[in-house]
């Protein structure tokens, strides 16, 4: 009797941006399946950067996307772990230096905003004109 072919391939690709790995026997990584806690699943889906991605139930993510700290010691996902190892392209990656400088833009600017609005009057007569 012959079995019976699924609709998908049993090798899942990784769902990562440029990531190119595919579930295949002895390639040493583990393809983890999408939470189905809706917060969780966001969580991941987010840390793709992938405009537009809904997981399905056969998107996979490898381990090549996790940290060590994300695993148990029995070698399983961590309830709490979410993605954060990526190779990025320049466009979509947010350095610590660029998140500073745009913290720092919107503080000067809130800052300036402030700042004139004490010079001037809020209505006629008011305080900031006497």
């Amino acid at each position: 009797m012959e079995k019976a072919r699924s609709k998908y391939p049993s090798g899942g690709f990784c769902a990562a941006w440029g990531c190119s790995n595919r579930q295949t026997k002895g390639d040493g990584r583990k393809y983890h399946r999408f939470p189905r806690d809706p917060t969780r699943r966001k969580q991941w889906a987010a840390a793709l950067k992938r405009e537009g991605f809904v997981a399905t139930e056969y998107s996979r993510i490898c381990s090549d996307h996790f940290t060590k700290e994300s695993y148990n010691g029995s070698g399983r996902l961590n309830c709490s772990a979410v993605p954060t190892v990526f190779n990025f392209p320049d466009h979509l990656r947010l350095t610590v230096n660029k998140l500073w400088k745009c913290v720092i833009h919107a503080v000067v600017q809130w800052v300036t905003f402030l700042f004139q609005c004490s010079e001037q009057p809020c209505h006629p007569g008011g305080y900031a004109s006497r």
